[in-house]
């Protein structure tokens, strides 16, 4: 019986919307985390059925429409890129912070996740839900099982934020209130709190050994609601979930970075060997030297897969990847130099280029702590090689263009690499009153309570005898 509250709603709003990931796997997710993902543009899915129509001769009917297999749903949301945590969300290989990159985005991928479309009250912001008494309780939660990437792709051009394209695959689809799905969940926290090693508490009855009092097994479970799970149990030919759900309860992360602008975006790439337009840096070009201005860029990473079937069940018990695939980077540049050469030379010498697309803070003034880098996210890709580019030049346009593409294979070993400055969150009093130092200078600025350090261990208290000598106008 539905105990969630009804609404009324003519329309829906874009404030009222949200999408939301578990980690994976989706029919038993490892850590039971709900996150909301950020910065999402669009939102779009589809169902569509997969039948065979059977005819026969001697009628000109068909005798049956019947259907063979799982239905083709898909899920396609497009975000502005932060700082890779929407990608960590996602499963994607991504380096935290500092940490060395270690193999490409496909490499050794989290993926099999349940996804989350909800929309709350037609008047109301979905994110201010999660503060609010009964949190999601009355939603509408349209919810995708075992969602697995098909493609993701970057773009960013001048005069719009960086966004990121991704499209997934799923299994199964279901719509419910969220509230409406009633479990039980153990009782872990209350189970702690019967520890009875704390000898100074005698309220608890305490064993010899100092062991725990347990409650009976019908009593350690609390009965609770939420929403179903909407992944199956595809090594267990596609079995539903029905016995455990999601308290909706997510995290919601707020990222330090709002999004990423145009002017705090660089590409690395050398010119291309055997002459022609300019595609990297200034004042180069042999007979006149200009400058090479990228106006828009975009990788487009497939992640095609084989979809396993087999007997005793219509759906899918796996969606391997498959190895090498091909990918994309397409560039648009304003260009008005050229560097001599002969295409001829292409034949012999078929050079790998290696790329690096740098996703940077363009401002001067920044509210970040210091343990945020001026890199908020990185692509590199370690095996372009040159496909095509075109000039174009027509009469009533101010500037010619040249478009170039690169394509490049990938593996779990090369590829595209990526690495992001997450977890960076805001800051409450993070305001934009420290400027950007030298990273080669000795003194940076004060530490303040929103960036001192987390763990610091103080070994001794300097005296007169061992103290340094310090220039003290170095300071002023």
């Amino acid at each position: 019986m539905s105990t969630s509250p009804k609404h009324i709603r003519n329309a829906i709003r874009y404030n009222s919307v949200g999408l939301f990931m578990t980690d994976s796997p989706g029919h038993a997710p490892e850590k039971g985390t709900l996150n909301y993902l950020n910065r999402v543009q669009t939102a779009t899915f589809g169902v569509t059925a997969v039948r065979q129509n059977i005819p026969q001769i001697g009628s000109d009917d068909y005798l049956a429409r019947k259907i063979i297999s799982q239905p083709n749903i898909d899920l396609s949301f497009q975000y502005l890129l932060t700082d890779g945590h929407e990608e960590h969300i996602l499963g994607l290989n991504i380096a935290s912070g500092y940490a060395p990159l270690e193999g490409t985005i496909h490499h050794n991928i989290n993926e099999d996740r349940s996804a989350y479309f909800v929309v709350g009250e037609e008047p109301f912001d979905l994110v201010s839900y999660y503060r609010g008494e009964n949190k999601f309780l009355g939603a509408d939660a349209a919810g995708f099982g075992n969602c697995f990437i098909t493609n993701y792709s970057v773009s960013a051009s001048v005069g719009s934020f960086a966004t990121a394209d991704v499209q997934m695959a799923c299994s199964n689809m279901t719509y419910e209130c969220v509230g409406d799905f009633s479990f039980y969940r153990a009782l872990a926290d209350a189970a702690a709190i019967l520890n009875s090693e704390d000898f100074n508490d005698f309220d608890f009855i305490r064993y010899q050994d100092a062991g725990k009092i347990t409650l009976g097994d019908d009593q350690q479970k609390e009965e609770v609601s939420g929403v179903s799970i909407p992944s199956l149990d595809l090594t267990g030919r596609a079995s539903i979930i029905d016995t455990t759900g999601f308290v909706f309860d997510p995290t919601v992360y707020q990222s330090a970075t709002a999004a990423i602008a145009p002017g705090g975006i660089t590409v690395e790439v050398d010119n291309i060997e055997f002459g022609g337009p300019i595609i990297s840096g200034d004042f180069v070009g042999n007979c006149s030297r200009g400058h090479a201005n990228v106006q828009s860029f975009e990788l487009n990473v497939p992640f095609g897969r084989e979809d396993l079937y087999g007997m005793e069940s219509l759906h899918v018990y796996g969606r391997e990847l498959k190895f090498p695939q091909m990918g994309t980077l397409s560039l648009e540049l304003l260009t008005s130099a050229f560097e001599t050469g002969n295409i001829k030379k292409m034949l012999c010498s078929d050079r790998e280029y290696e790329i690096t697309l740098r996703l940077n803070n363009s401002c001067t003034i920044s509210c970040l702590p210091s343990r945020s880098k001026d890199s908020f996210m990185r692509f590199i890709i370690d095996n372009a090689k040159f496909e095509s580019y075109s000039l174009n030049q027509g009469i009533g346009s101010e500037r010619s263009t040249v478009s170039c593409n690169f394509t490049f294979a990938i593996s779990k070993y090369h590829g595209v690499f990526a690495s992001g400055s997450f977890p960076n969150w805001r800051e409450n009093r993070c305001t934009p009153s420290q400027k950007h130092t030298p990273h080669d200078f000795d003194i940076t600025r004060v530490l303040e309570d929103i960036d001192a350090p987390e763990e610091l261990e103080v070994v001794r208290v300097l005296d007169s005898g061992n103290a340094p000598d310090i220039d003290i106008e170095r300071l002023k």
